[in-house]
């Protein structure tokens, strides 16, 4: 057994760190093994399987981030820059998934009946990039780059 009172704060934290990737693991490892036992929607439990795997690779990351051995920084970049893209794929499959549960065709340009013909309105980010915004400004700069 590990005396706890002989370790530095760093030693604690890393431990602490390791035992949550193995308690990650754990969970996802029974998560996987019941999803693929109860095999009966493969196009949706592909997409839960994908968003599933999520929680073990950022515990991973996170853990390779707190070692401080030789070589581990250039690791971390490389599972960091993994991560990234995994981060994308699970948006876009867990997007995918919401599509398939409420029947809306990902290709076709369907629009579900309960919002046909309402009104969307956007918060202020998103409303930079309306149609009628960005033609206005595209129009006032031309205008004003082939005047002078």
């Amino acid at each position: 057994m590990i005396d706890l009172s002989t370790l530095n704060p760093a030693q604690i934290t890393v431990l602490g760190s390791a035992f949550c990737v193995m308690l990650s693991m754990h969970f996802t490892s029974q998560l996987l093994s019941q999803h693929l036992f109860y095999w009966k929607n493969p196009k949706e439990q592909k997409a839960i399987i994908i968003i599933i795997l999520m929680a073990p690779l950022y515990a991973t990351v996170s853990f390779v981030g707190l070692l401080d051995i030789r070589g581990s920084k250039e690791f971390f970049t490389f599972l960091e820059s993994v991560k990234e893209c995994y981060e994308a794929l699970v948006i876009a499959k867990f997007l995918a998934l919401m599509y398939s549960y409420l029947n809306i065709s990902i290709s076709g340009n369907t629009v579900p009946d309960e919002i046909k013909g309402r009104e969307i309105h956007h918060s202020f980010p998103m409303t930079l990039f309306q149609v009628w915004l960005l033609r206005t400004v595209l129009n006032f700069w031309g205008e004003w780059i082939f005047s002078s």
